[in-house]
């Protein structure tokens, strides 16, 4: 992105207007997101979801950022978030910021990006990250895999949405994350993690997948296979060692059993990488880790 002056102007004044506590976490995080988009689509930036709604007006919104209150911001916020679509954002990234400014979503406002076991603390606990570059200059370059600080925040948003829209998803989610953090601590994986590709992989499972937990429990599932099939020095579409599959199912089983799942959930979970896994299979897991 090509630096802005306004935008330049306008995020180290929010910053410090955080930092001396003037403006909460939410206002903060919400007027980042609002001032990086008018800078990234000028009078573009939203439309109206209604017409009876007033037109989004882009020059308002700067002077507001420097001179009003947390108070008069977060109503201002939630009604242009509840009302408008914002260019080149999906709806899920204003419905979260609505949610977090009226108090309903607890998210977490990170100045630096967390670990994935911070993150897989967080998930547990029952929030998610939503992480601010306040510092300009490092805000327009890459952070991680995207493309500036702003592109980052909006995938933050985009997961907290994902982890607390629906009310079971969420549950199943928290519970499912306490078991793969009890798992992290007994040590399960550790034989498998010094495989850097699954190591990788793993990170993301524990920080960056809010999916129902089936779905969740395939991505392990296949990573494993992954990595033993590059131990035994096979390629992505070849058959697993008798030896290696038994190995597989039997750790499976194992988390089964250290998760405390029925015996009919623990077999299930085998079935997940062996085959005849099917909705009921699906309904035996969900409910043992909605048990936990």
């Amino acid at each position: 992105m090509t630096p802005d002056p306004a935008l330049a102007d306008c995020l180290p004044r929010l910053a410090e207007r955080h930092r001396s506590g003037e403006l909460g976490d939410a206002v903060y995080a919400a007027a980042y997101f609002l001032a990086w988009q008018i800078a990234l689509h000028g009078r573009r930036y939203a439309s109206r979801q209604s017409k009876a709604d007033p037109k989004p007006e882009a020059d308002v919104w700067l002077p507001r950022f420097a001179g009003d209150g947390d108070t008069g911001l977060r109503t201002a916020l939630v009604e242009a978030f509840e009302r408008q679509y914002f260019l080149g954002v999906i709806p899920n990234v204003p419905v979260a910021l609505a949610a977090w400014l009226r108090g309903d979503w607890p998210l977490t406002l990170t100045t630096a990006i967390p670990s994935p076991e911070t993150v897989l603390d967080m998930q547990v606990a029952g929030t998610r990250p939503v992480t601010v570059v306040a510092d300009y200059a490092r805000a327009l370059n890459p952070v991680l895999t995207h493309a500036n600080g702003f592109a980052f925040l909006v995938h933050d948003l985009e997961h907290a949405y994902k982890f607390f829209h629906d009310p079971r998803s969420h549950r199943a989610q928290r519970r499912f994350f306490g078991l793969l953090r009890e798992a992290v601590r007994a040590g399960r994986f550790d034989a498998y993690r010094r495989d850097p590709v699954f190591d990788e992989r793993f990170d993301y499972l524990m920080s960056d997948m809010n999916t129902h937990v089936v779905h969740s429990l395939r991505f392990l599932g296949a990573v494993l296979i992954e990595c033993l099939l590059r131990r035994e020095g096979k390629g992505g579409k070849e058959a697993l060692s008798v030896e290696a599959e038994a190995e597989l199912v039997g750790f499976l089983r194992g988390l089964g059993g250290l998760w405390r799942f029925p015996a009919g959930a623990g077999v299930a979970l085998g079935r997940l990488v062996r085959g005849g896994f099917g909705e009921e299979e699906a309904r035996l897991i969900e409910a043992a880790v909605l048990a936990n």
